[in-house]
Order: structure tokens, then sequence, then C-alpha cells
């Protein structure tokens, strides 16, 4: 029953969703709503990027085996949110066409427009399935004998339903609800978590000191994030989309301010859910991934758990659309020439768009069997740099730096990305994040490059 009513609550609020779109006819409008959001859904929709699986099932995962310091993937997201501030008028004077690769196309050449999106294609393929993993967690607790492959399906189909058929729209309306549902039912959650292990004197007498200090977590690790967040609000197609198609500079500016507040909590609340988990060893096997399904099981009354349940599949389901949806506005720019050429109609268009972003959502099924119990904050973390961090100096010096050209360009990206990953690839991830490598060597390789061909070429 818990099950029906779970999905129940999911397959309406998505046929919400899909329901908003119902006016989309163009490929266009379904990328970017007509450029009219306000500021709450800029927020809602930067929170939902933000949240996804990391700062709830990763953070509970991290409250699990370090403490409170679980939570600095959400203080970090946040403070980059806020910083982000400061860059977004220039991202929206010179991104005028809703697209990262638009903006290098015409300010480089299509050459590095087609490297920036090809990479973010490719991180894609692996940044979904890690969203996906998440869910599948929710699911199968909610359903013990549903396999991976099954869990999978399910998630991508209730995902792509209304990105597909409604996209910026349908992802405004259920990013609105699922927000509201998860923070009203997470914190009744947590009330029931500390009630039925007793209290915040369970923790303090069954864990360690060092689970109360949020700097348990290694500087090292924290610094990487707040890096690659904020690296990722310039650069990650998903991750200003929302604030480039705002009505205006202000309610951009609001939005992100809004979506940074409301970002902040939910860190710290799946944090402690974690580690109500592990002070009550609730886990036989430690395998953390399982730790915030695990105690809201354990401590939650049925019909709490299901909303719970239901909210953060809702949450991980709108990360995973807003990550699709970025993919279609990519496919949609890279595929406009042959839909010139073919003299494709707006209703032709907007087809194909969703045909791309619903045949790539279900390939990404493939690595999602590879991330069984990985800790997933750092998989995301270390991904999004590899693809995000050797963009950012070809993306700020173009907006900034005038004498910056298209050489400089393509060599800061092309470097920024072979350096990450050898990174990864030789193992040194593991000691040392990889955005602590790729930006200085990018930015260096860009400056020396723009130096040396300086009035060679025209920037």
């Amino acid at each position: 029953m818990n099950a029906v009513i779970m999905f129940g609550l999911i397959v309406i609020i998505c046929l919400i969703g899909i329901f908003a779109g119902r006016s989309v006819s163009s490929a266009s409008q379904w990328a970017n709503g007509g450029k009219n959001l306000t500021w709450a859904s800029v927020g809602l929709l930067l929170v939902t990027f933000q949240i996804g699986g990391t700062s709830t099932i990763g953070s509970a995962q991290y409250g699990y085996t370090l403490g409170i310091g679980g939570a600095w993937y959400g203080i970090t997201g946040t403070v980059a949110m806020l910083l982000s501030i400061f860059f977004i008028s220039s991202l929206r004077k010179y991104i005028t066409e809703d697209t990262v690769a638009n903006f290098l196309a015409n300010r480089y050449s299509s050459k590095v427009s087609k490297v920036y999106s090809y990479a973010y294609l490719l991180m894609g393929f692996v940044y979904i399935p890690v969203q996906l993993f998440t869910v599948t967690t929710i699911f199968r607790t909610i359903i013990p004998g549903l396999s991976l492959t099954w869990a999978c399906i399910i998630g991508l189909v209730l995902s792509i339903s209304y990105t597909v058929i409604s996209g910026v729209s349908g992802a405004n309306y259920v990013s609105k609800i699922s927000c509201f549902l998860m923070y009203l039912s997470m914190a009744i959650g947590l009330i029931f978590v500390m009630k039925g292990i007793g209290g915040f004197s369970t923790l303090n007498e069954n864990l360690d000191p060092s689970y109360f200090t949020l700097f348990a977590m290694p500087t090292k690790t924290w610094v990487s994030w707040f890096l690659t967040c904020f690296v990722a609000f310039l650069t990650m197609q998903a991750a200003i989309q929302p604030s480039l198609i705002a009505k205006d500079d202000a309610n951009a500016k609001k939005g992100i301010v809004f979506g940074a507040i409301l970002n902040l909590p939910c860190g710290f609340i799946c944090a402690l859910i974690g580690m109500a988990c592990v002070a009550t060893n609730l886990i036989g096997d430690g395998n953390s991934s399982a730790a915030f399904a695990t105690a809201i099981n354990a401590y939650c009354p049925s019909w709490l758990m299901t909303l719970i349940f239901a909210s953060i599949a809702l949450i991980v389901i709108c990360t995973l659309a807003g990550q699709l949806l970025a993919i279609g506005t990519i496919f949609r720019e890279l595929l406009n020439p042959m839909y010139e050429k073919q003299s494709f109609t707006e209703k032709k268009k907007l087809a194909f768009t969703r045909l791309i972003a619903f045949a790539y959502g279900f390939l990404t099924i493939i690595p999602t069997f590879a991330i069984q119990q990985s800790m997933l904050t750092p998989l995301v973390t270390i991904l999004v740099a590899c693809v995000t961090a050797p963009m950012f100096f070809a993306l700020v010096a173009g907006m900034f730096w005038k004498k910056m050209n298209t050489k400089a360009a393509m060599w800061s990206i092309i470097s920024g990305l072979v350096i990450g990953l050898v990174w990864v690839i030789t193992g040194m991830s593991k000691a040392w994040h990889p955005v602590y490598i790729i930006l200085p060597v990018s930015s260096l390789v860009g400056f020396i490059v723009c130096k040396a061909t300086s009035g060679k070429e025209l920037a």
C-alpha cells in the first residue's frame, strides 16, 4: 500500500508538470519557457538542481560516516550560489541565446562550442545515473524485491515524462510542489527520527565527539566542493539556465538569493538522519548509501515515510529533469544547422528535441549499475569538476578580457580536460580533488597562449 501511495503521489505531480506544458509549441519555448521566470521560479529551479541526490542521500552518507560535517556540500553550494550573483548580469548580457555553447560559438568559434557541448553530453551520461541511483535506493526500500533495472526504468520514465513533453514549464511547477513537500515532510521526519532514537542524548552517548564538529570534514575536501560548485554555477548549462531565462536581472539575482537560502537546511537535516542511523547501528553491512532510507523506514510512521520518500524521489527527479532539459537544449543548438538546412518547422524541431532527450535519458541506465555503494558526493563533484573547470577560464576571460582569443580558449579547455582525465585515471583524485589542478593549469595555459598569439588573431 505504501508503494501505491508513493507512486500515485509522484505520478499525480508529474502529470501536473505535463499539463503545465500543454501550450509548448517550439523547441526554444521548451528550453527557455519564454524567458519570463520570476525570482521564485528561478530560486526553486536552482535549489532542485543543487539538492538532488548529493544533498539528501549523499549528506546522510557523510552523516553516517563522518557526522554533521556531511552538511558541507549544502553549505558550499549556498555560498557558491550567492557568489554567482556578482557574475549573473554579465552572464545574462553575453549569453543571449540561453546556452553557454552559443556564447562560445559567437565569442570564439563553432569548434570551441562543440568541445563544450560534447564534453557536457559525456558528463551527463554519468551525472544522470548518479542521481538516478539515489531514486532507485528509495524505490527499492519501499519495494524490497524491486530489481535495480526496473527501479531505474521507473525513475527515468517519471523524470522524462514531464521534461520531454513540457520542458521548463513543467519543471517549474514540479519543482515548486516538490520543494514544499520535501522540507515539510523532512522537518517532521527529523522530529520522529530523533524521538525514535531517544533524542539527541543518544547521539551524544553513542557517537565520537568528532561527529559534532563541522570541521571533521577535511578542509581540502569542502574547499574542493566549494570551488566545484562555484565553477558549476558559472559554466554548467543546467546550473545557470534558470538564471538566464529569468525575466530580468533583478529576478535572476533575487532568485539566486532565494535558492541559496532554501538550499542550506537540507544538508544539516540529512546529515543528522545519517548520524541517527549509525548511532543506533541500523545498518549491519555498513552500506552508508542506505543510511537515509533505513533511518526513515525505521523511525517514521508509514504515512510520513511514504511522503518523505515521495518528496525526495521528486526532488531527485527534478534534478534529473533539469539535466535532461540542459541536454536537450545543447542538442537543439548542435542540430540547429541541420534544422535550418532541412527547413524544419518549429513543430518538427520540438519533436526531434523531445525524442533525443528521451533516447539519451534511457541510455544512461547503462552506467547506473557501476555506482552502487559509491560515496555519491565526491563522485558528483569530481565528475562536474572534470568537465566544468576546464571551461571556466575560456568563459570568464571571454566576457571580461577583450584580448582573449580562440586559440587560447581552445587550448585552455583541452588542457583542462586532459589533465582532469589523467588525474582521475592515475588515481591522484583520491588524494587531491581534480579541481585543484584543472583550474590553475587550464587558466595558465589559456593566459600563456593568449599572450603568445596576441595580435596574430582577432579576439
